[in-house]
């Protein structure tokens, strides 16, 4: 059994984790040489692509198989099916599901449990989010925090998110999905969850990274007051290459950023020297 658990989600567009899993393998080097047992930490990947990328892939087959259309663009159309599509397909509004959105989430619950299975008791979790993963996540846990009958997705305090002590968002989208109310009554997730206990709450770290020229990724202290007040630090990082980071592209660096993954992997070597067995969460 390991000591700490990982939840990584990622962003829209088709299947896999390469990026996330070469950040992770360079993470675990340093950690490694910093004299960190890697071996006590379990990661687990969030796979919440099937519900949307199935009906996009029929989608799809149906366009450009039809002799009667003809559409050209057949690359572009393919990117922004399986990239802004998402955006406008999960309908992330808080317990008002549509299929799309309750499916999403029962994968996250699955991973959640999967993730649970693998860890001691009272283990800590830390979250790793990016670009649409930001929003999922983030509606996942408003939601097993405002349950109004008995939640099926959170019938234990991991699975209400009670041990997490690291919330990492990068690229947030956030503030592109905040307009489906009025903006001054959006309230962000409560931080540290609402029923964590010590050791685990004194620990709690929220912090939302962006790049200023990524016009997919924000701040989010800005968008009320109640995310001004709220426990989130938001911390601007230049990601990319001398081709992405001035631009659009370097949406797509942060999982490749040092500065990102050191930031998280000395989170990770300092949570690791904490007891946690001693703290019963009921």
């Amino acid at each position: 059994m390991e000591n700490l658990g990982v939840l990584v989600i990622r962003g829209s567009g088709g299947t896999g984790f390469d990026r996330q899993q070469k950040f992770i393998d360079k993470m675990n080097r340093r950690l490694a040489k910093k004299g960190v047992d890697v071996q006590l930490i379990a990661y687990e990947f969030i796979d919440w692509y099937e519900p949307m990328q199935s009906q996009q892939d029929i989608l799809l087959d149906r366009m450009f198989n039809n002799p009667n259309i003809g559409l050209k663009s057949k690359i572009l159309r393919k990117l922004l099916m399986g990239n802004i599509a998402d955006l406008i397909n999960y309908g992330g509004k808080p317990n008002l599901p549509g299929q799309t959105y309750e499916r999403t989430h029962l994968l996250v619950h699955n991973a959640v449990t999967k993730l649970q299975s693998r860890l001691v008791e009272n283990a800590p979790l830390i979250v790793l989010a990016s670009s649409m993963g930001t929003e999922i996540i983030n509606n996942f846990i408003w939601d097993r925090q405002n349950a109004r009958v008995d939640d099926p997705f959170g019938t234990t305090p991991f699975e209400r998110f009670e041990t997490l002590v690291g919330l990492f968002t990068f690229g947030n989208n956030i503030p592109i999905f905040s307009s489906f109310i009025t903006i001054d009554d959006l309230r962000p997730i409560q931080f540290p969850i609402p029923g964590t206990s010590e050791p685990h709450k004194s620990m709690a770290v929220w912090e939302n990274i962006y790049d200023k020229n990524d016009p997919l990724g924000y701040p989010i202290k800005f968008l009320n007051e109640y995310y001004a007040a709220a426990n989130v630090k938001d911390i601007q990082v230049g990601v990319g290459n001398i081709i992405s980071f001035w631009n659009i592209l370097s949406h797509f660096g942060y999982w490749t950023s040092r500065k990102i993954r050191n930031r998280v992997g000395d989170f990770i070597a300092e949570v690791m020297q904490v007891d946690f067995s001693k703290n019963h969460i009921v």
